[in-house]
């Protein structure tokens, strides 16, 4: 299965290339050394309104529970 990986070279050299994932490496394009297959961190963004973002659905919850409070307090007194 082919998938996009990246790697580096001993000159510090980054690539990107769709490959196949049994490949552990390549000839960097720039200076033809090996270049050997790297972990990188994942490219995404998360949206805090879904809750897949937790601080700030936690930060809305807080937010949320203390206009409770306060309404509550109102109603009360």
């Amino acid at each position: 299965m082919k998938r996009m990986f990246e790697f580096r070279c001993g000159e510090g050299h980054l690539t990107e290339r769709y490959i196949d994932e049994k490949v552990k490496h390549i000839d960097c394009p720039s200076c033809e050394c090996i270049a050997l297959r790297i972990i990188s961190s994942p490219r995404i963004s998360l949206e805090g309104v879904t809750g897949d973002f937790p601080t700030a659905a936690d930060a809305w919850a807080r937010k949320h529970e203390e206009a409770t409070r306060v309404a509550n307090k109102r109603r009360e007194g």
